[in-house]
Formats: structure tokens, sequence, C-alpha cells
């Protein structure tokens, strides 16, 4: 008898997981199985797929000192140890030679700029725009019939998805692939230069552990579709699998302002501020546990001329509020400069509304 009830038992038991396996495998989003025939790919066919896909768009970068002879960039592209030379990575956006890379690759001005081609052909690039406020830079190379990237849509992406991160790391080992997930999205990161200082705080990054060395800034981070969801952009070396990645639909953004307004334009409110939550609410003894937190105004800014002073804290731009993970400088990058916001303040206890018009960042 009580073999029977164990009987019965395992037969319920494998009844309910196959049911739980079939609801689960009907609600979970994939965007990996491409079936071929009659069979679905699996997931390393599929990877191996995205990646072939992805690297027919991505280059290399190299920044040399003006005086380097062109002939000698094959030598550096293998890391024969000249001096002065800056390593990185890009991705094709047209088949006309526009290519996305990070702002900090090629910011030097006492450098110029190559592209060097999967085939090895070597092209000079023309910077058309610097947007340092996202680390973004778009080139221009003379040539014509490269293979853009497919640009996926980086607002869907979710955690856990698979992506790989595609560049030269090292300036030595290019076209290197690695494996991970997205860790986090709509990450703000603060970048610092090589002694530690921080000189700007980037929003709406892609966490990811996938590895990122030196010399992928600027490659793609793309999904098992093959398409581009971000930009290989920087790393957290207080931690292991810390890595960061600007999102797809920045560029995308990027892009159709330079071909509207012939640069990149970024509206700003004009103050600086601590983006507030739990644990700096107890430290500051805040009466609110999320919003921007005034700490200084700059002259002659869009805030200063509303009226906002040092001490006040905004809790919502146009009604939308301000998280710990959502920033007032994020919120803002979805309105043009010149436009007028609505913001909520809350100052000495007392909660109003006060109009401003952003500026426009130089």
């Amino acid at each position: 008898m009580n073999n029977q009830k164990k009987f019965f038992a395992t037969i319920a038991v494998l009844a309910a997981l196959f049911f739980v396996n079939q609801a689960f495998s009907q609600s979970i989003k994939t965007n990996a199985i491409k079936p071929v025939g009659s069979q679905a790919l699996s997931d390393e066919q599929q990877g191996i797929l995205a990646v072939r896909i992805a690297k027919a768009s991505v280059v290399d970068i190299i920044g040399v000192s003006n005086n380097l002879s062109t002939s000698t960039l094959s030598a550096v592209a293998t890391d024969q140890g000249l001096p002065d030379v800056i390593y990185g990575t890009g991705f094709v956006l047209e088949s006309g030679g526009l290519i996305a890379s990070n702002n900090h690759v090629v910011s030097d001005t006492g450098l110029s700029y190559w592209v060097i081609l999967a085939d090895g052909s070597e092209y000079p690039a023309t910077i058309l725009d610097l947007d340092k406020y996202d680390d973004v830079a778009l080139l221009k190379i003379n040539a014509n019939n490269l293979t853009p990237a497919k640009l996926g849509d980086s607002s869907g992406l979710e955690t856990g998805q698979t992506v790989f991160a595609i560049g030269n790391s090292l300036g030595e080992y290019q076209y290197t692939v690695s494996r991970g997930v997205v860790s986090a999205t709509n990450r703000s990161v603060d970048e610092s230069d090589d002694s530690g200082v921080t000189t700007g705080r980037l929003h709406n990054l892609i966490q990811t552990d996938a590895a990122i060395n030196p010399g992928n800034s600027g490659g793609p981070l793309v999904d098992l579709n093959g398409e581009v969801v971000g930009m290989d952009t920087l790393i957290d070396t207080g931690g292991s699998g810390l890595g960061f990645a600007v999102a797809v639909n920045t560029i995308k953004d990027a892009v159709s302002q330079i071909k509207a307004f012939g640069k990149v334009s970024r509206p700003y409110v004009g103050i600086k501020f601590i983006n507030i939550d739990p644990s700096i609410q107890i430290a500051k003894n805040l009466p609110v546990s999320s919003g921007a937190f005034v700490t200084d105004t700059v002259a002659g800014g869009p805030a200063q001329a509303a009226g906002i002073s040092p001490g006040d804290i905004i809790t919502a731009v146009n009604k939308t509020a301000i998280t710990p993970n959502s920033a007032i400088d994020s919120i803002v990058e979805d309105y043009q400069a010149g436009t007028q916001i609505t913001l909520s303040i809350l100052r000495n206890g007392q909660k109003f509304d006060m109009n401003l018009i952003l500026g426009q960042l130089p």
C-alpha cells in the first residue's frame, strides 16, 4: 500500500512539473530562438550566429600622433609597442561610412584617428560630433558598401538576457567576444579619469557581466539576434563582472540630432545635485527618500533664472517622479532645449510647482 501511494505521489509530482514547465515556456519572453526548417537553433548555435552577424559591422579605431606614417598603422594594430597610441573599437551605422564609438576613445585633439576594417583596409576618420555627456562619438570614413550593424531597441531589455561584447581587447586581441547577461538597466555611473577624479556622470547605462577590457570601448553589445543593444563603455574596477554600456537608443538619438541640427543638442537644468535614496535621506536628514537635492545652481543658468535655490528638493519633472534609479538629468533628456517644463519643488516643508525653460549644454 505504501509503495502504491509513493507511485501515485511520484506521478502527481511529475505531472505538476510538466504543467509548470509548459506554463513557464509559454510565458517567458525570448528573442533567441529562430527556427531553421523544422528545427530550432540551440542556444549555442544561436549565439554563434548572432556574433557572426554582429562582427561584420565591427571596426578597430586607433589614435596616433599626427607625425606617424600611415604605413605603420598595420604595425600599430598588431601591438608593436609604438608609443602614444590609443586603441578602441567602433561599429558601422551606415554603409556610407558612418561609425559609432565612445567620446573618450577619440576626444584627444592631439591625435589623428584611423579606422581599420576587418579586411585590414585603413581609413582616416573625420569626427562629426562628440557627446561627452553620453560618451558617444560619431565618425565618418570615406568608404562605401560597408555592412551596417543591426540596431535593436534597448528599451525592451530585460535582466538576465544574454548579450555579447565584441571589441579590440587591450588593443591586441581584435574581435574578441565575451558572453554574459544584462545584469541591470538604467544605471547611473560616475566616469573617472586615470587619476580617479570624477569627470562626469553617465545615465541610462546597461550593466553587464560580459567581460569588457581596455580597447573594448566603443564596441557593440549585442543580443542573441545579433542586434546591437548597447555600446561597451566602462568598467567598475572595484568589483568583478561590472561592465557598462551606453544604451543603443541613446546612440540613435545622437544620430537623429546630428542629421537634424548638425550636432548633438543636450538640454540642461543648470543645477548641481545629489540624487536622493534612503541612505542619503538618513545622512542628510531629508524629509523624502527620493528626488534631487539641489546643492548649487549654475550662475545665469535656467534653474537660477527660474528661482531654484540650494537646499530645494525637486521631486518630479512634468509629474514624472525622480527616483533613486531615475535622476533628473536622465528624465530631462526626453525634452529638447528651449522646452518649458514644470518642476515639483519641496522647500522648507512647502510643496509647489515651478516652470523652467531648459537650456542647452555647450
